[in-house]
C-alpha cells in the first residue's frame, strides 16, 4: 500500500509534466495575456514551471514539520496525506478545464504547493518504521513506485490525447490522472498503518520550531549537507535535461506535432510514451536489485557514483545525436543509472537524518533538493536553449551536473 500510494501521488505530476502541459501551453500561447509571451511556448512553460516551483519549494519542509507535531487518532502523517490528496486532485481537475495560461498557472501552483503534503509524510514513514538494514529494499520499491507512476501518468495522458483530439483530450487526461491519484492513495489512508502517539510521545507545538523547519545545521551534521547537495545536483541534471523533452522531440528530433498528425509520422506524445516505457523498464531492471545489493554489501556511495556515469553518458547522446533511435538508447542508459541512484540515494538519505523526532521536517529539507531544481530548471533550460548552445548546451550541462554529483557523494563520511 505504501508503494501504491507513492505511485498515486507521482501520477499527479507526471501526466501533466510529461505530455499534457506542453501541448496545452503551446495551444494557449498565441495572443497570451499579461506577462506571458505571445510567441514562445518555451518561455511560457518556463514561467509556469518556475512560479509553481517556488510554491513547492517553500511548502516542502513546512508539511513535514507540521506532520511531525500533529496529534490525531489517525496518527501524525495520515491526515496530511488524506487532505493533500483531495487538494491535488481538485487542482488537476481545474487544470483540465483551464482556458487561459493564467488559469493553468494558478491551478498548477495549487497542485505544486500541496503535493508535498502527501510526498513528505509518505517518505517520512520509511524513516519512522523501517529498520536501517532493510531500507535499501524499501528504497528500491520507492524507486519502483516513482518509475511506474511516470509510465502510468504518461500513458494516461497519451491515451487521452490519442482518443480525443484537441483540448478535450487534454481535459480527459487531467481527469484520468486525478482519479488514478485518489484511487491509489485511498487504501494506504484507510489501512490504519500508523498508530496514534501515546500521550507521553506527543510533541509540543512550538512556533519557533515550525519556523525553523527550513534549517539544519550542516556544520553539526555535515553528512546531511553533502547528501543534500548530491541529491540536488543529480536532480538538477535530470530536471534540466527532461524539462523540454516534449519540445526536443518535436523541434530537434522531428516528430509530428500532436495537433498536426494526419496519419503519418510518430506523434510527439507517442514518442514521449515510448521513451517513458523504455526508461521505466530499464529502471526496473536495476532499482529493486540495487537497493537489495546495497543492503547486502553495506555500501551506498559506489552505487551513486556509478549511476552518475550512466546518466552523464545518456545526456551526452541526447546532446550530440538528436535522432529518435539514439534517444531510445539514451533512455535505456538513463533508466539503468536512475534505477541505481533512486534506490540507493533514498536509503543513504535516511541514514544521515539528524534526529528521529524530526524525521518529517528533515525529510522535507532533503526533498528541497528535489523541489529547488524544479524551480531552477525552467529558467536554466530556457536560457540554455534560447541563448547558450540550444539543446546541445542544455544536455552537456545536464551531464556535467550528474558527474559532479557522483564525485561529491564521497564527501559523505558516515555512510560507506
Amino acid at each position: 500500500m505504501f508503494t501504491l500510494a507513492y505511485v498515486g501521488i507521482n501520477i499527479a505530476w507526471s501526466g501533466p509534466a510529461q505530455v499534457l502541459m506542453s501541448p496545452q501551453v503551446e495551444r494557449m500561447t498565441e495572443g497570451a495575456p499579461w506577462f506571458f509571451s505571445a510567441t514562445s511556448k518555451e518561455t511560457n512553460l518556463a514561467v509556469i514551471g518556475f512560479i509553481a516551483g517556488i510554491f513547492a519549494l517553500l511548502s516542502t519542509p513546512l508539511w513535514g514539520a507540521l506532520s511531525d507535531c500533529t496529534v490525531s487518532r489517525w496518527g501524525r502523517r495520515t491526515p496530511w496525506i488524506a487532505g493533500g490528496t483531495v487538494v491535488v486532485a481538485a487542482g488537476l481537475v481545474a487544470m483540465g478545464f483551464a482556458q487561459t495560461l493564467p488559469a493553468v498557472l494558478l491551478s498548477w501552483v495549487a497542485v505544486q504547493a500541496v503535493i508535498n503534503a502527501v510526498i513528505t509524510p509518505v517518505s517520512a514513514s520509511v524513516a519512522d518504521h523501517v529498520p536501517v538494514a532493510q531500507r535499501g529494499v524499501v528504497s528500491g520499491w520507492y524507486g519502483f513506485a516513482y518509475t511506474l507512476a511516470v509510465v502510468v501518468g504518461t500513458a494516461l495522458g497519451t491515451a487521452a490525447t490519442a482518443i480525443w483530439a484537441g483540448p478535450l483530450g487534454i481535459t480527459v487526461g487531467y481527469l484520468l490522472c486525478a482519479a488514478a491519484c485518489v484511487l491509489a492513495i485511498v487504501p494506504f489512508v484507510f489501512s490504519r498503518w500508523e498508530p496514534p502517539l501515546a500521550p507521553v510521545e506527543k510533541p509540543p507545538f512550538r512556533l519557533a520550531e515550525l519556523l525553523a523547519c527550513y534549517w539544519v545545521d550542516v556544520r553539526r551534521y555535515p553528512d546531511f549537507g553533502w547528501a543534500w547537495l548530491t541529491r540536488f545536483l543529480a536532480t538538477m541534471s535530470s530536471a534540466t535535461g527532461l524539462f523540454y523533452l516534449f519540445y526536443y522531440l518535436q523541434d530537434e528530433v522531428g516528430l509530428t506535432r500532436d495537433d498536426a498528425a494526419t496519419g503519418g509520422g510518430l506523434r510527439v506524445s507517442d514518442g514521449v510514451l515510448i521513451l517513458t516505457v523504455v526508461y521505466a523498464v530499464s529502471v526496473l531492471v536495476t532499482v529493486v536489485v540495487a537497493g537489495a545489493v546495497s543492503d547486502r554489501v553495506g555500501r551506498r556511495r559506489p552505487f551513486v557514483a556509478a549511476s552518475a556515469i550512466f546518466m552523464s553518458v545518456a545526456t551526452l547522446l541526447l546532446a550530440f545525436v538528436p535522432t529518435f533511435p539514439v534517444t531510445v538508447l539514451a533512455a535505456v542508459i538513463l533508466g539503468l543509472g536512475t534505477g541505481v541512484f533512486t534506490a540507493v540515494d533514498f536509503a543513504l538519505v535516511t541514514e544521515v537524518l539528524p534526529e528521529a523526532e524530526s524525521n518529517g521536517k528533515d525529510i522535507g529539507i532533503i526533498n528541497l533538493a528535489i523541489a529547488l531544481p524544479n524551480v531552477l530548471a525552467p529558467v536554466v533550460a530556457a536560457v540554455m536553449v534560447n541563448s547558450l548552445g540550444g539543446y546541445t548546451g542544455l544536455y552537456v550541462l545536464a551531464g556535467a551536473l550528474s558527474v559532479l554529483a557522483g564525485v561529491l557523494v564521497y564527501r559523505i563520511k558516515g555512510v560507506a
